[in-house]
Order: structure tokens, then C-alpha cells, then sequence
């Protein structure tokens, strides 16, 4: 179990902190006018993540099939999009709204299809090793998570506050590592891992989903509707796009979250409730399959 938790931690540690591109950097001292998109793409993460993918296949494809690998797969060609590609240097220094497809796709889009391809045997003992020292109990409190991320999210994205951290790289890196784990908790009690995290009834599920849409809706409203450009590093950066000004690149980038969190909140519906209607059929089918052995005998 220790070598499996080794393994995941200094897998994180690769792709963090050897590849230095992938952080956030500090969208107020490093804007420029003359920017190459096409030079942004970053082939090191690239090359890291297809060498991760590989061994993932090499190690569990016998034992997990391909529907695991096939959840892998799309979780890192999210994860390479949002940080190795020219989306990151948009989303750092000059437009808003690719910095929020970039949380969109990391916060909403990568922790579902991540969690649901983790073979037992990586994730089971992460987990178990977290409920027995009590790190990970909160979990089973699917309230806290939910409000967690949400909250943090929201008072991330207050003016004052967004201002100050994209000011300085350790709070802005500190913040998006917080924001994303505390999306990967938000996530668990849809999607749990173990039996011990598994609280909610699918009809729970469903109220906890649509309790998650209520919660980042003020936020990205306030981003929507308002006629003030409230973030700095975005209204005063080189204008790349004479078409998006400050104004409408937010508002722009506050209707990418909320369509966005819709489509992947939506697809979580329809698949709680699908594997909740084929539940529901077993149990009929088993229950006349019942009363037909009781009237034959």
C-alpha cells in the first residue's frame, strides 16, 4: 500500500514541479505584446503524460479492461489541454474567459472522468490509508465538500481577492492546488471509491448535483451580468483579440463556467439515472423471476 501511495505522490510531484510550465505564473509582471500561440504548446508535459498513460496501460489494462483506460486516456487530454496548451498563457495573462475554460475544464470536467478511471487496486488503499487516519472522513459528510469547493470558488473569484493572487505566484498556485483537490473531494460522493464513501441514495445524487449548480451560480451571474470590468490583470493586458474587449471577455468567460458546469452536470444526470433505471429493471426481472419459481413449484 505504501508503495502505491509512493508512486501516486511523486507522480503528482512530476508533473507539478519538474515541469514548470504548467503553473500558474503571475498574469500581472509577465504580459507581452508579442506573443506566438503556436510556440505555447508545452511538448515536455506531452511527452510526461503519454509516458504516464503508458505505464498505466502496461499495469492495469489486464485487470481493469478498457473502459478504465478509455477514462484515463480522456482525463489526461483534459488535463494537457487546460496546462499544456497555448489555452494556460490565455488563461494567466490575457483573457479571462480562457482562464475560465481552463477552471472548467480542471475543476468540472477532469475530476469525474479521473475518478472513474482509478483501478481498485491504486485507489482503494489511497483511500482506505486516508479514512484510517481520519484525513479524508470529511468526505463522508458529502455538505462539506459541496460547500467547500463552492465556497472557495466564489470568494476566489471576489475582485479584491482575484486581484491580489494572480499578483503573486505562490498564492496563485497555492490557490488553483486547494481549488482543485477540493474538486476531486466535491466529486467523490457521486463518484465513491469506496464503500465507506458511498452515503448518498441515486435519488440524493440527483438533489446534490442540482445543489451544486445552485452554488456557483451567484458567482458566475455576478461575472455575467456586471458592466464592470472587475479584474485588473485582464482590463489592463495587451488586447490580442480587437473583437473581445475587457468587458465582454467577461462576460464571456462567466457563460463558458455556466454552460460548461450545465453540459457536465447534465451528462452526471443522465448517468446516475440510467444506472439508477437499469438497478430498478434488475430488481424487477429478479422479483418476477421470484414469483414464477414459487408458482411452478
Amino acid at each position: 500500500m505504501k508503495k502505491i501511495i509512493f508512486i501516486v505522490i511523486m507522480a503528482f510531484i512530476s508533473i507539478f514541479s519538474f515541469i514548470n510550465h504548467t503553473f500558474a505564473h503571475n498574469g500581472v509582471e509577465e504580459h507581452s505584446e508579442n506573443i506566438a500561440l503556436s510556440s505555447e504548446w508545452n511538448y515536455l508535459l506531452a511527452g510526461l503524460l503519454v509516458i504516464i498513460y503508458g505505464l498505466f496501460h502496461f499495469r492495469f489494462y489486464k485487470e481493469q479492461g478498457l473502459k478504465k483506460l478509455y477514462f484515463f486516456f480522456l482525463s489526461l487530454l483534459v488535463f494537457y489541454l487546460a496546462l499544456g496548451s497555448p489555452l494556460h498563457v490565455l488563461g494567466d495573462h490575457y483573457l479571462f474567459s480562457a482562464h475560465m475554460l481552463e477552471q472548467s475544464l480542471v475543476y468540472l470536467v477532469l475530476p469525474p472522468l479521473l475518478l472513474l478511471s482509478l483501478p481498485d487496486r491504486l485507489a482503494e488503499p489511497i483511500f482506505s490509508f486516508g479514512l484510517k487516519y481520519k484525513l479524508l472522513s470529511f468526505v463522508k459528510k458529502p455538505l462539506i465538500p459541496l460547500l467547500l469547493f463552492n465556497v472557495l470558488f466564489s470568494f476566489y473569484h471576489i475582485p479584491l481577492m482575484f486581484n491580489a493572487v494572480v499578483s503573486n505566484n505562490l498564492l496563485h498556485n497555492l490557490t488553483h492546488f486547494l481549488l482543485t483537490v477540493t474538486a476531486i473531494f466535491m466529486w467523490i460522493p457521486l463518484l465513491p471509491i469506496v464503500k465507506e464513501l458511498d452515503r448518498l441514495s441515486d435519488l440524493q445524487k440527483l438533489g446534490y448535483i442540482f445543489a451544486a449548480g445552485i452554488l456557483l451560480t451567484p458567482a458566475c451571474a455576478l461575472i455575467i451580468f456586471s458592466d464592470t470590468a472587475f479584474y485588473s490583470v485582464y482590463s489592463s493586458a495587451p488586447q490580442l483579440f480587437s473583437y473581445l474587449p475587457p468587458i465582454e471577455d467577461q462576460k464571456t468567460g462567466g457563460i463558458i463556467m455556466k454552460v460548461v458546469q450545465e453540459l457536465v452536470y447534465g451528462t452526471m444526470i443522465g448517468y446516475i439515472f440510467f444506472k439508477w433505471a437499469k438497478k430498478e429493471r434488475l430488481k424487477d426481472e429478479l422479483s418476477t423471476t421470484s414469483v414464477t419459481g414459487v408458482v411452478n413449484q
